[in-house]
């Protein structure tokens, strides 16, 4: 769309788990393990495809910078409007339906880039992908909001946990088996093997079952417009929903949080191969160092999961510091391990601000009963990552630390905003 890395596991395993909730006195159930399943597969097999592709591409092919970029990039520039598209096709066939699909198409355009590697047969390809994604990540922060609403607060924080425990080990898992794979298999072989488990996914998603219907709390929300430029941001009164207590921040909040934490991702995954590339350094260590990242931000994701509504916001704050720090030294540095090493721990600010914007996010949903906040999040991680690796294919043909000089500068400009907005967010009372 992720705990206690020291994860603090749940008395059941969390790909397997069957909520019970009641309302008004009749008990229903809802079953969260396929979509768990769902997302530790997906990113195990793209974790393993896309950087074996991306390796492939970059130091067998020899295909010049700009055009991967526009390769890598292509998906997500797609999944800008693949949440607007998928939201019409959900309307019209389900959510369990649409997750079928998409778990059907997504091996046939998987396969298709391993069969023929022309750039812009993989850009179609790839954009079909991003397309087709439309139907996935929003229908997953769908059912979790969905079971935010069926479950008291323990079960809901387990829930979200749970969901970002399993992709973020199955990315994590993914990078990890990579980098041991390519010490002796070939890049491309690599994608064969991933290609094959993707197949894994469309058994998983015959198992998920419709929601029951829940009827609608009779709490009333009401608002007050702080200020009225921004218009969404606003601090609620009287009778709050309990179990949606992060609609204290603006929804600017999380926005501006997931602009940067797609911005400032995306550049550091672009870079580092041509990092190595520049000091003649084999591939293997891209998997090690993007394995790094993912470990350290499902700490952060974990570490928000348990911090105060109100610490939060200090910690998107330490996240943006953080990132801007080591885009700074990187620019002054630039030594290469230096540079891994810094990659990886920029993972742990990652995870403050992604997990911090996707509470505010999906307790939005939660508390108007809508998902147009799901959607607008998709759009805006479809634009960050889709936009920013085809301008940077361009700019590191030029000089790649200015993209760092980028960002340091842009950092600390959302730096101030994300100050600005906080300085008014209270507790619910």
């Amino acid at each position: 769309m992720d705990e206690n890395f020291i994860v603090p596991f749940s008395k059941k395993f969390p790909f397997y788990q069957k909520e019970q909730f009641k309302n008004d006195q009749i008990s229903q159930a809802y079953r969260a393990w396929p979509i768990f399943w769902l997302a530790f597969i997906r990113l195990f097999y793209v974790s393993l495809f896309e950087r074996a592709l991306s390796n492939y591409l970059l130091f067998d092919v020899k295909i010049n910078k700009s055009t991967l970029g526009i390769i890598t990039s292509a998906g997500a520039l797609a999944y800008i409007f693949a949440p607007i598209l998928g939201q019409f096709i959900t309307s019209k066939i389900g959510i369990r339906n649409a997750l079928i699909f998409t778990s059907i198409i997504t091996p046939i355009l998987t396969g298709a880039q391993v069969v023929y590697l022309e750039p812009w047969f993989l850009i179609i390809c790839r954009i079909s992908l991003g397309l087709s994604l439309g139907l996935f990540w929003p229908n997953c922060m769908n059912k979790l909001s969905k079971w935010q609403k069926m479950s008291n607060p323990e079960k809901a924080n387990k829930n979200f946990r749970n969901f970002n425990f399993s992709w973020n080990f199955g990315f994590i898992l993914g990078l990890l088996t990579g980098y041991i794979w390519a010490f002796f298999l070939r890049d491309y072989f690599i994608m064969i093997i991933s290609w094959f488990l993707s197949f894994l996914l469309i058994l998983i998603s015959f198992a998920i079952k419709k929601d029951p219907k829940i009827h609608k709390p009779d709490g009333k929300l009401e608002i007050h417009l702080e200020n009225p430029v921004l218009e969404e941001y606003f601090i609620r009164l009287s009778r709050t929903n309990s179990k949606a207590p992060m609609i204290v921040y603006p929804i600017i909040f999380s926005w501006i949080g997931i602009i940067f934490l797609t911005l400032s991702k995306s550049i550091f995954l672009f870079t580092y191969p041509i990092f190595l590339t520049i000091n003649s350094l084999p591939s293997q260590s891209t998997y090690l160092v993007q394995g790094g990242i993912q470990v350290a931000q499902l700490i952060g994701l974990t570490w928000i999961n348990i911090m105060k509504v109100q610490k939060r916001k200090i910690a998107v704050i330490i996240g943006l510091i953080g990132i801007i720090v080591i885009s700074y030294s990187i620019f002054i540095v630039g030594y290469i391990w230096y540079i891994a090493l810094t990659f990886a721990i920029a993972g742990l600010f990652f995870g403050l601000i992604h997990g911090t914007s996707m509470k505010i996010m999906l307790d939005y949903g939660t508390a108007q009963n809508t998902s147009k906040y799901s959607t607008i999040n998709e759009i805006l991680i479809g634009f960050g990552f889709g936009v920013t690796p085809i301008i940077a294919g361009y700019v590191v043909e030029i000089n790649i630390y200015t993209l760092f000089v980028f960002l340091t500068i842009a950092g600390i400009g959302l730096l101030i905003v994300i100050i600005f907005l906080s300085r008014n967010v209270q507790n619910l009372k």
